[in-house]
């Protein structure tokens, strides 16, 4: 590329400049007190005509450019700089390895890149790797390549910001989706001078990196989305932080950073029973919003709507897309901001035909239901001995028992967290001790001889036997005659099978923020289902909840600070990829994630909301729990918010909660047949909608950032 292409603006009427925007009265004591720090705007004319201007006009501007810089001019909050550079060493620094590198000196106060192929110093430990800024002064004394290349961190990869390159006149990030500094979004042309010292600044965040030459802002770029990385080559060895030159002798001095993470927030009063004291305007806010949320049964005509419709909602079915189809239309009717399906890869299982049959002491056709990931039976089934256990224990001390029968688990009812392994680890444990197939009583605390499926695993090197579910009475009924010394027979037979992944997507819709979009308070469920059933209690209840709470606040036009964003996640049941792909798509602005709440404990009457997180958002979550309990009956604030979806958002250091609700009969229909609409009072749905508006509307509209 040529050194000085047609058309490029001259940089020699650009002044070193100053740090903030010091006009001559009053601003730099604003500064100090307060940590502010105003960059000049561009008027459309030069800078020093107008301060001259301005300073013979102070006695009658005064109050009036207080004014236009105080509310024009955008400022931003920081912390106090640091040095990285004392003017007399590179302590603290290393000569960066490169292939024919140049001398590396300290000289009048600067550090000196004198000129060979690839020059450069670099530290051991980046000062941050999100939420800072970097300055310094950079000049090139001889030379016509680039003279600062700064490699610096974004979260955990790395660029390169480079001023002067590609023949002398490229200033841009190196790179955004593959693409160098000299040929995406961010490149820009200046005619550089050499020996003319230039002001250097970059600020790294989430949401942006800019970088501004003296007071002009050349880089604006949104790195959500993109893939920031190294030019490949001997610029990798700056990581994690470091400054080269390219065939140039660079001078560098003034060399700092602080941090651009966001400051603590004034806490709000705390009440003797250790919720934090509201402001009055959220009570308000709750009246209109309980008042207009009870009398309605909206939420359940469209929970009614969507199983009636739909039917069981499985990763990979069309039934699942059809509905997601449905449920995007219905959300921009809605009025929403910024509805989409994002696109998520999911495994696809597939039932098949199942039986269970009782062949001895006497002759039965047993309910069952495949597990979910279970592989077929060979064909024509298989037919053996059953050996029922009442736990792990027990099939260990009958290990050799248990070679070629068929293992049934008959382990009662305590908490589902518990009875569960037996269902997800079971098949595993039989094969160990060579079963040829396993059964587990479902995992319930009440049936009408209704099987209960769900998800269950195989371990590597093991062997893959079928596994199935039996209802509650005829596991015990099948212990009773082995206990009574009988031989136990039975035959199982499934054809389900495993196939190749399919698409779905989570379903997302916001109401965006007034002030600060950028903070996000995540609120949703699962749209995914069993393949049994209608799925209105797991979860179609959850979701409808979370999105009637949307459309309450937007009804009622309470458009909160921050957005509100429902998050339908696919794929919960039977693999999760739905949690795990919405972490990994916004990966980049997670630490603007201010609260993510599930709603999978069934639409039962809400009794409050468990949350993980600081002690001032447990604070904070008390508080708004005082506000719901005598207006919903939902008050009680737990310790503990992760559920299956919102646990990947925990993982990446997101505050969480989860709807807590008098869920007394949902294992009696949890995974089963029997999981239709008529399980939903409409009232307790319009409870459990009422109290997710409060919730997310509070927290999104207070004052302060809920603290992590």
């Amino acid at each position: 590329m040529a050194a000085n292409p047609g058309g490029l603006p001259s940089a020699s009427g650009m002044g070193p400049g100053r740090v903030g925007c010091r006009v001559g009265w009053g601003l730099d004591p604003l500064r100090r007190e307060h940590g502010v720090r105003c960059r000049r705007a561009s008027f459309g004319f030069r800078w020093p005509p107008f301060h001259r201007f301005l300073t013979a006009m102070r006695p009658t501007m005064s109050l009036v450019l207080w004014f236009a810089i105080l509310c024009v001019v955008p400022c931003s909050r920081g912390a106090d700089w640091k040095s990285l550079f004392d003017g007399k060493s590179i302590d603290g620094w290393e000569a960066t390895g490169f292939a024919g590198h140049g001398d590396i000196e300290v000289r009048d106060g600067a550090i000196v890149l004198n000129q060979g192929i690839l020059t450069g110093i670099h530290r051991k430990n980046a000062p941050a790797n999100i939420d800072y800024e970097v300055e310094l002064e950079a000049k090139r004394a001889l030379g016509g390549d680039f003279f600062c290349g700064l490699t610096f961190p974004f979260r955990d990869t790395f660029a390169s910001l480079i001023v002067g390159g590609w023949g002398g006149a490229v200033v841009g990030i190196s790179s955004l989706d593959g693409q160098d500094a000299s040929e995406n979004e961010t490149t820009k042309y200046v005619r550089f001078q050499n020996e003319r010292w230039y002001r250097i600044r970059l600020a790294v965040t989430s949401t942006n990196i800019s970088a501004w030459i003296d007071d002009d802002r050349l880089v604006n770029v949104d790195p959500r989305g993109k893939k920031i990385a190294l030019r490949s080559g001997d610029i990798e060895l700056s990581k994690p932080f470091g400054i080269a030159s390219w065939a140039t002798t660079a001078e560098l001095r003034g060399i700092r950073w602080r941090s651009l993470a966001p400051a603590p927030v004034p806490a709000l009063a705390i009440g003797t029973n250790g919720a934090a004291i509201l402001p009055e305007r959220f009570a308000v806010a709750a009246d209109r919003i309980v008042a207009a949320a009870l009398p309605s049964d909206a939420a359940w005509r469209r929970l009614a709507e969507l199983c009636d419709r739909f039917g069981p909602r499985f990763s990979g079915t069309t039934n699942l897309e059809s509905a997601i189809d449905w449920i995007l239309a219905e959300m921009r009717a809605d009025g929403f901001d910024n509805v989409r399906g994002e696109p998520i890869a999911v495994p696809r299982w597939v039932r098949g035909e199942g039986s269970v049959q009782l062949v001895g002491p006497t002759v039965d056709n047993l309910p069952m239901l495949a597990l979910g990931g279970s592989v077929a039976t060979p064909a024509g089934g298989i037919t053996a001995l059953a050996l029922i256990v009442t736990n792990y224990a027990d099939l260990t001390a009958h290990a050799a028992d248990a070679v070629g029968r068929i293992v049934v688990y008959d382990v009662p009812f305590t908490k589902y967290g518990d009875s569960v392994n037996y269902r997800w680890a079971g098949a595993t444990a039989a094969a160990r001790v060579g079963a040829v197939a396993g059964l587990v009583r479902s995992i319930g605390d009440f049936g009408l001889r209704t099987p209960h499926t769900g998800a269950m695993k195989y371990d590597d090197g093991v062997p893959r036997i079928p596994f199935a579910a039996i209802s509650d009475e005829d596991a015990q009924r099948l212990h009773r005659w082995q206990d009574r010394g009988s031989n136990v027979v039975l035959s199982v037979n499934l054809t389900s099978r495993t196939e190749p992944d399919a698409m779905s997507r989570n379903v997302v819709a916001e109401l965006r923020g007034s002030e600060w979009p950028e903070e996000v308070v995540v609120v949703g469920g699962h749209v995914d289902s069993w393949d049994v059933g209608r799925g209105a209690l797991d979860d179609g209840g959850g979701c409808i909840a979370a999105w009637e709470a949307l459309r309450l606040l937007k009804q009622l036009g309470l458009r909160p600070r921050r957005t509100i964003r429902v998050v339908l996640w696919t794929n919960e049941e039977n693999g999760g990829r739905g949690a795990k792909g919405y972490r990994e798509a916004h990966g980049a602005e997670l630490d603007r994630h201010v609260l993510a709440i599930e709603s999978d404990s069934g639409a039962f009457d809400p009794e409050g909301f468990g949350f993980t997180g600081s002690d001032g958002g447990m604070a904070l979550m008390r508080g708004i729990g005082s506000l719901l309990a005598g207006r919903v009956g939902a008050g009680k604030t737990t310790l503990g918010g992760q559920d299956a979806d919102n646990g990947a958002l925990l993982e990446a250091g997101v505050p969480v909660a989860a709807l807590r609700t008098s869920a007394g009969k949902y294992f009696w229909f949890h995974h089963t047949d029997a999981d239709t609409p008529e399980r939903v009072d409409p009232k307790s749905l319009a409870r459990c909608s009422a109290a997710l508006a409060v919730l997310v509307y509070t927290v999104a509209d207070l004052d302060e950032r809920l603290p992590r």
